[in-house]
């Protein structure tokens, strides 16, 4: 049978706010289908990182982009805040960064590389910023294969662009998109869609950004874009798709509230020994150090571990670590272009003035009630994942750990195609008829260190040599 395999990314959706009121389309799919209690995002939790492991199922360690705003690998050797970083959110950017480093953006291959070679076809259509959709699928010119941005010609491959110039003119507004760009896939791609599409949409992460976690606004979009989305699943189960098309529905990271602000820059460069090191400022941030100088790495993480607005610090493998600082290949992002310390601002389960667990510092322009991720709080990395088809087991709940990884070894699974086994992640295969187990158990793994005033733990799950970030803390 000719399968197909739809994904559908709500971009920062917490699993808390699927509800009746809410999301009650998504809560029709987990009823006709298999509901994921122990999904989770990856670190640091933000959206393009998110974007690269579902499109390559593989952790940042082995697919590269391992940050929304990246420390440029040509100025590894520059000492002070000279250096240029990246910002990811940007299709030209990204280009520009491909051209000069003279290497592919990822380092694993992509869903529509893998289905490219295999004569199958791919898709993307995104709402997301134009560099989260490059992301999806940084070949698409090169190989023929459609990506479609609602915002404009300048961000979608020259097939994208075509098929663009056909359709009336996307909202300005972020909700108003992501319905457009759920409409165009059900209007021209549903009827006989590609082997494997990515619908992404940016609600309600940017109205959870600026208009409040949990506020009416936020609320309200969540709502739009689950109706959107409803009207695919009535012409989906109504349709000649119905006995063909899987669909997942699923969120990147999640979101804490933002109960006030931090302005690291000026206290970092207070520091006289730091002179020659490069902050990559945000909630969740890091440190580059030229040369990767072990004294000045261990430093560098010993006076974050000091400061009371910090949350979680890493740094880099061999380094001699001081006290409180945790390897980074802990929350799996040792890469050549991770900076040598990272960091998340101080964050906790605590509920916000609306009632919604998880709160953090943040560093930027967001407001006060604003939502943010990055880090690894619950709230950021718990996420929804959802599976229905007609293979797939109707009305379950697995509590199996899984995660965004998972999600392209299981597409290609579906589909017959043979590569799944290459990657970071597994197939789900608790959910597809008949249920099977996965081969090994799930194994808690726990990470700490500290010192007097100042202690962080690491929870992660193993499933084999599958593994999972739960959350961290600082007590």
């Amino acid at each position: 049978m000719d399968e197909r395999f739809l994904l559908v990314v709500f971009d920062g959706l917490r699993p808390d706010l699927l509800r009746p009121d809410t999301t009650p389309n998504l809560l029709r799919l987990a009823a006709i289908g298999t509901r994921f209690a122990r999904a989770r995002s990856v670190f640091p939790s933000e959206t393009r990182v998110c974007s690269a492991t579902v499109t390559t199922g593989c952790m940042p360690r082995r697919h590269g982009l391992v940050a929304n705003r990246l420390a440029h690998p040509g100025d590894a050797a520059i000492a002070g805040p000279a250096g240029r970083s990246v910002d990811t959110g940007q299709i030209a950017n990204l280009l520009e960064l491909e051209q000069e480093l003279g290497e592919p953006l990822l380092d694993m291959p992509s869903l529509g590389a893998r289905l490219a070679a295999v004569g199958r076809d791919f898709a993307v259509l995104s709402s997301g910023t134009t560099g989260q959709s490059h992301v999806l699928n940084p070949t698409a010119a090169a190989l023929g294969q459609i990506t479609l941005s609602a915002h404009g010609a300048q961000a979608c491959s020259p097939k994208g662009a075509a098929l663009l110039a056909t359709l009336d003119p996307p909202p300005a507004d972020p909700t108003g998109r992501a319905e457009w760009i759920a409409d165009v896939f059900r209007t021209r791609f549903l009827p006989n869609p590609p082997a494997t599409t990515i619908l992404w949409l940016c609600e309600p992460d940017t109205s959870g950004h600026y208009a409040g976690l949990g506020s009416d606004a936020n609320l309200a979009a969540l709502r739009r874009v689950d109706e959107a989305f409803g009207r695919i699943l009535d012409d989906w189960q109504a349709g000649p798709m119905a006995d063909r098309l899987t669909i997942m529905a699923a969120s990147d990271h999640g979101h804490a509230t933002i109960t006030g602000t931090v302005n690291m820059a000026p206290l970092f460069a207070a520091e006289p020994g730091f002179a020659g090191c490069r902050l990559l400022p945000g909630a969740s941030g890091g440190v580059v150090v030229p040369g990767g100088a072990a004294v000045v790495i261990s430093d560098v993480a010993a006076w974050l571990t000091r400061q009371d607005w910090i949350g979680q610090v890493f740094a880099a493998d061999g380094a001699d670590l001081p006290p409180g600082v945790l390897p980074r290949s802990a929350v799996l992002v040792d890469h050549r272009r991770t900076a040598e310390v990272l960091f998340t601002l101080r964050a906790g389960p605590a509920p916000s003035l609306l009632g919604l667990p998880g709160v953090t510092l943040n560093d930027g322009a967001l407001p006060i009630g604003g939502g943010t991720h990055g880090g690894l709080t619950a709230a950021e990395m718990s996420i929804v994942m959802l599976l229905a088809g007609p293979r797939i087991a109707r009305g379950q709940l697995s509590e199996w750990p899984a995660g965004l990884a998972d999600i392209a070894p299981t597409a290609l699974a579906l589909l017959g195609i043979d590569g799944g086994a290459m990657l970071d992640g597994r197939v789900l295969v608790e959910a597809l008829e008949p249920p099977a187990k996965p081969e090994a158990a799930p194994a808690p793994e726990s990470w700490e260190a500290g010192h007097d005033t100042y202690r962080q733990r690491l929870s992660r799950t193993r499933l084999g040599r599958h593994a999972y970030i739960n959350m961290a803390q600082r007590d």
